[in-house]
């Protein structure tokens, strides 16, 4: 009994350390796990276009894949291989769309043509959705000529 009122002190704060230790090692080893894991957004690429209804812009964008993450690879792996035609495809559906598509803040038609373009290229359907990022409209003069500027110099 003179042992235990000696040491109960000790022994409790022995314990809740040992407890502390325990959960900033799980949150911890959490943290590590999660900071590993890869994003499910592949970029497909950055798409250019001009709408003749809409003749004094040029627009530009850059263009994401949702995938399933257990299927991260297979998607990265047949958008690669499929880059250029579904930016192509893409491109020339955007020069033929209404323009008021292009004006619609929330571009849903716009989205949705684009996961048809996608599903069309791949022989799975590995993409959730497509993502539209860094949406820009262009002055059309200036891009003429940062086009003429670029291509003078190669």
């Amino acid at each position: 009994m003179q042992l235990l009122r000696r040491f109960w002190a000790p022994a409790i704060i022995l314990l809740m350390v040992a407890i502390h230790a325990a959960v900033i090692g799980y949150v911890r080893s959490r943290v590590a796990r999660l900071s590993n894991m890869q994003s499910s957004a592949i970029e497909i690429g950055l798409l250019r276009f001009q709408n003749p209804n809409v003749p004094d812009c040029t627009f530009q964008f850059q263009l994401h894949a949702i995938v399933d993450p257990s299927r991260r690879f297979r998607g990265e792996e047949r958008l690669k291989l499929n880059q250029m035609p579904i930016t192509e495809a893409a491109e020339q559906m955007l020069r033929q769309v209404d323009a008021s598509w292009l004006n619609d803040p929330s571009q849903k038609e716009i989205r949705e043509r684009l996961m048809d373009v996608v599903l069309q290229h791949l022989d799975e359907p590995l993409v959730q959705r497509v993502v539209i990022t860094d949406w820009l409209c262009l002055p059309s003069q200036s891009v003429g000529l940062h086009h003429q500027v670029a291509t003078a110099g190669h």
